[in-house]
């Protein structure tokens, strides 16, 4: 027997036998593709793991496959996969007789097509079709799902929290680590958005959508602003001079550093003497009052003998001791979020900081997999993994999802984070990764817009595309750049400014502002969007190919984005005052003519400094009534 299919409805999985080869049929179209282990070695860099390939028992829609594993293995044991095909999902399970160092598959596109997923990158491609990504092992840093798309309705997704590895090359190769047992899914619908919108309701939908007033208008954070040096004298400044612009605001942020000692949650006294009466002139401006916390508890703090000797903290992969963790404020433990007793020590500290001072919530950080301590054996290539031992036996990512099942359960309010891998569901809002102040997409403006569409297409619609401005760690962020984040980020759903316009001119000031207003004119519509989001799963920004699926230019697009019937295409280089937009389907109207365009097309788009090119679709009566109303009384343009 050289092949066999397995098949359902018009989708059918043909499997040559020796070599291995797998192919996913929609009709009598090939979709996805298996590699064979040679191919597999050629294409990716992964020696292929199987051979010896024979079939074990096989039904009308499932098979058993027996294959022997290579000299990677312990001994030369068998393994066995299962395919399993139903309603148009096709489960991949591995089962091993003794632990592998690996379980290796490598998945190809059998027809031309773009991917997209995973999350934050160090270059933010997307489609994700121009760039090797590597993660070796996949432990989370930021949001980083474990989940991928093709544009043809293929979805991939690692619905579990078992220790893998990745690398995208024109495909996705996974495989399972230090494992007797691997599994995964691929889902099989007709195009991008209707695989998406099975997978996101596989994985759970937002059960909340974040306050209101953060939806409406932007979070001042002191970040940037002041770093470390950040003090009670500078927040109230920070206060006066919000209101002296008038500029709209609707959280003052407290950031890094307020706190004596990291992870006691007290403050230094002589930073902020007095916090409860900041948090009432917060309050009485108008605004409301968060602060920065993390899970990281310093060794020189009190706090950390109390959790040592009570084992709240993650415990070291081989010592009788807790760990270890490294992370940018100094040696620390890390709180074991998995041990009830540890999270309601947590709980406890946060609700004094509400209680005791009137805070109204908190700016969550850490949580990244890539804290959770782990060790890699040197005798052997692939490099096993020992991890951090918990009360719940948790591994590296399932702690980022623990540490937001923490913040949704108990401090949802207000809450913003970092991190996220199966974390769809909470709702919390997502922030993308500190960004330097420069324009590509190596973590700069351009990055700020590639990866909203990835959290976007991924499922987290509540999308913070960090500060604008970036954070100037490597770069000072000038006013042209400063100016180009405002009109890229403005109308992104929640919106974070820190380096402040009037640092520059009145020029900035008058500029931000006003994109400011147009969002907050745009409150309500933003709501709903939300309220979409969390009923049905469809996203606030989306990617023109969710909207335009069957359209192959708008798979290509990574320099606009949609928020509902408008379309944001920002300048994303230093030095244009015009670009090229691409106008989808439908009739359009350009928000400072008036003209109405009709797509598709490509278009030149004048974009002076202070424009951002923008249009909305012209069916949208009640859209455009608002956008009339902004554009009349915030832009001045009474046309």
């Amino acid at each position: 027997m050289s092949s066999v299919t397995i098949s359902e409805e018009y989708i059918s999985i043909k499997i040559k036998i020796k070599p291995l080869m797998i192919t996913i049929y929609r009709g009598n179209k090939p979709l996805l593709q298996r590699l064979s282990n040679e191919v597999d070695y050629e294409r990716s860099g992964v020696a292929g793991n199987l051979y010896n390939v024979e079939v074990e028992n096989k039904d009308e829609k499932s098979i058993v496959l027996k294959c022997e594993g290579n000299h990677w293995s312990p001994s030369k044991a068998y393994a066995r996969l299962k395919l399993s095909l139903n309603k148009r999902l096709l489960s991949v399970s591995w089962e091993a007789e003794s632990e592998f160092d690996y379980i290796s598959d490598t998945w190809v596109s059998a027809c031309e097509t773009q991917w997209y997923g995973q999350g934050q990158l160090i270059i933010q491609a997307f489609p994700l079709n121009s760039h090797i990504i590597e993660m070796r092992p996949f432990i989370t840093g930021n949001i980083q799902p474990p989940l991928w798309f093709t544009k043809t309705g293929i979805a991939i997704l690692i619905d579990n929290y078992q220790l893998f590895d990745t690398r995208f090359d024109r495909g996705i190769t996974i495989r399972g680590l230090n494992t007797k047992s691997f599994s995964y899914k691929i889902f099989i619908e007709n195009n991008l958005v209707e695989v998406r919108k099975r997978v996101l309701k596989k994985i759970g939908l937002p059960e909340r959508i974040p306050d209101k007033r953060v939806l409406t208008k932007p979070i001042f954070t002191t970040w940037v602003q002041y770093k470390q040096e950040v003090d009670q004298e500078k927040v109230l400044n920070f206060v006066k001079e919000i209101k002296e612009h008038d500029f709209p605001c609707s959280v003052i942020q407290i950031d890094d550093r307020w706190e004596k000692k990291y992870g006691e949650y007290t403050f230094d006294n002589s930073k902020f003497p007095d916090p409860r009466m900041m948090v009432k002139t917060i309050h009485d401006a108008g605004f409301l009052a968060t602060l920065w916390v993390h899970p990281f508890i310093n060794r020189d703090s009190e706090s950390y003998e109390h959790l040592k000797i009570r084992k709240l903290l993650v415990w070291d992969p081989e010592k009788d001791e807790p760990a270890e963790v490294k992370w940018w404020n100094g040696s620390a433990g890390l709180i074991d979020i998995s041990n009830p007793e540890a999270s309601q020590w947590l709980d406890s500290k946060l609700k004094y900081l509400k209680e005791n001072y009137g805070f109204d919530g908190f700016k969550f950080d850490g949580g990244d997999a890539y804290f959770f301590p782990f060790t890699r054996r040197n005798d052997s290539i692939f490099r096993p993994i020992k991890i951090g031992r918990t009360y719940g036996n948790i591994t590296p990512n399932q702690y980022t999802d623990e540490w937001l099942r923490f913040i949704f359960e108990n401090h949802y309010n207000l809450a913003e984070a970092r991190v996220g891998y199966l974390a769809q569901r909470f709702g919390i809002i997502a922030r993308e990764g500190d960004k330097e102040s420069s324009w590509g997409l190596d973590n700069g403006l351009y990055a700020a817009v590639t990866q909203a569409l990835t959290l976007s297409i991924t499922g987290y619609p509540y999308i913070m595309p960090d500060m604008i401005g970036g954070n100037q760690y490597k770069f000072k962020c000038d006013k042209e750049l400063f100016i180009r984040w405002v009109e890229a980020t403005a109308l992104m759903p929640i919106v974070e400014y820190s380096i402040t316009p009037w640092t520059y001119d009145d020029e900035t000031v008058n500029i931000a502002k006003k994109y400011s207003l147009l969002h907050t004119y745009l409150g309500d519509y933003y709501i709903s969007l939300a309220k979409r989001a969390k009923e049905e799963g469809d996203p606030i920004i989306s990617p023109l190919v969710l909207k335009y699926p069957e359209d192959d230019k708008c798979a290509l697009v990574n320099d606009e984005y949609l928020v509902g019937d408008l379309l944001i295409a920002p300048v994303l280089e230093k030095g244009c005052n015009e670009r090229v937009v691409y106008i989808p389907e439908g009739k359009w109207i350009d928000f400072w003519s008036n003209r109405e365009i009709k797509g598709p097309a490509e278009i030149s788009s004048e974009a002076p400094l202070e424009r951002l090119p923008l249009y909305f679709e012209a069916h949208d009566l009640e859209l455009i009534a608002v956008v009339e109303k902004a554009r009349k009384e915030v832009f001045d343009l009474g046309i």
